[in-house]
């Protein structure tokens, strides 16, 4: 009798700490689950909520034979997620300098970005953060500013600025342009020195300007298999230009950073706690408030046209726990994905790569589902 009292006491307490280790558990298994059912190879998840990590999950590898595990340091491109982080290092530069957000973008970068269908109707900085700027999307991202007829394609010659919504990469990369013209540091100098150095983070323009390089994702394709290898990545380094040059680097800050999960999030915890993190302050609480405003319902504004962005921070509605605010990158077989909600606190970092994406109402089905999931850790 007494055994059997030990033993049912023992399973008892046993169920009682499964019960403790559970939540973990299950969150686990959900993410594997996710990634499994979209044929993931590597990918990454945090979850963070009022400046602290609540949850961390890595999935899978960084390489297409899958030899080499995904960790939270591992590197990633992060595609058009660029956008978003060099913003942050553009809007400090114009806090520190006093330059309106209205200032036409050729006086700040020294060569006429002008429509030429508009020539009297200027493009500001505005406009270019809020993708309004008329600028269309294409895959040329280095234009003959002075050659540019009203034929051509880079322009709508139908929207004059600040009139229509159109994302553009282009405007992604004269943030490059103008941290460069501003700064008279190469873009990735000053994000180093401004923004990654201060926030602990590892992070780089181009693979081999990483302060760590132990820890980099390939670059794969929606198959899974191999794009470029880290290596090979690294070794195109000699195409690139470290320079400060911003006539010819109206294309780096499109998408052309690395960064991890773990530093990515220091980026979107920093943006939810209104521009400081860690007794870092990199922005004043009233310019992250403006970044994510709608630009034209900012008194005084060149932007007219709705747009779904801010100053280069995307707004996503229509979730639980109220709205999102982030940016997504895509690129090949990658998604990346950092979004935060001011409504709850809560902060989420999603990578996935090697892998064909699908996207619902804009945002890609698995981040969208552990935005959704993240709403289980608010108590």
């Amino acid at each position: 009798m007494r055994r059997l009292l030990a033993l049912l006491m023992m399973l008892i307490c046993l169920s009682a700490c499964a019960e403790e280790v559970s939540p973990a558990a299950e969150m686990d298994a959900y993410a594997g689950r996710r990634f499994q059912a979209r044929d993931v190879v590597g990918g990454a998840v945090i979850i963070a909520r009022d400046g602290e990590i609540l949850y961390g999950y890595d999935y899978g590898h960084k390489n297409a034979s899958r030899t080499w595990p995904v960790t939270l340091d591992t590197c990633f491109h992060a595609a058009s997620l660029t956008k978003m982080v060099s913003a942050i290092g553009l809007m400090h530069l114009l806090e520190e300098k006093d330059i309106p957000l209205d200032t036409p973008v050729k006086d700040v970068v020294g060569f006429p970005v002008v429509n030429p269908a508009f020539p009297e109707a200027d493009i500001t900085i505005r406009q270019v953060l809020s993708h309004t700027s008329s600028i269309k999307e294409t895959q040329y991202l280095t234009p003959n500013w002075e050659k540019l007829r009203v034929e051509n394609s880079y322009f709508s010659m139908k929207k004059a600025p600040g009139t229509a919504y159109e994302y553009s990469n282009l405007n992604g990369g004269l943030i490059g342009a103008m941290i460069e013209a501003l700064s008279g540091q190469s873009v990735n100098t000053y994000m180093q020195e401004h923004v990654f150095v201060p926030l602990g983070i590892n992070a780089a323009y181009h693979a081999a300007l990483l302060p760590d390089q132990s820890d980099i994702s390939a670059k794969l394709k929606k198959n899974g298999t191999i794009y470029r290898s880290a290596a090979k990545e690294i070794e195109t380094f000699h195409e690139y230009d470290d320079s400060c040059n911003p006539r010819a680097h109206t294309n780096i800050t499109s998408g052309g950073l690395y960064i991890s999960p773990n530093g990515l999030i220091r980026i979107v915890m920093l943006l939810e706690n209104g521009g400081e993190l860690e007794g870092v302050r990199l922005l004043r609480e009233e310019t992250v408030q403006l970044m994510m405003a709608e630009q034209h319902l900012v008194s005084g504004s060149s932007v007219r046209a709705e747009s779904p962005y801010g100053l280069c921070i995307n707004r996503v509605e229509g979730m639980p726990g109220g709205a999102w605010y982030g940016h997504q990158g895509r690129w090949q077989g990658l998604s990346s994905n950092a979004y935060f909600q001011p409504e709850t606190g809560l902060c989420i970092v999603v990578f996935a790569n090697g892998y064909s994406a699908q996207s619902i109402d804009g945002v890609v089905s698995i981040a969208r589902a552990f935005m959704e999931k993240a709403q289980e850790f608010i108590p």
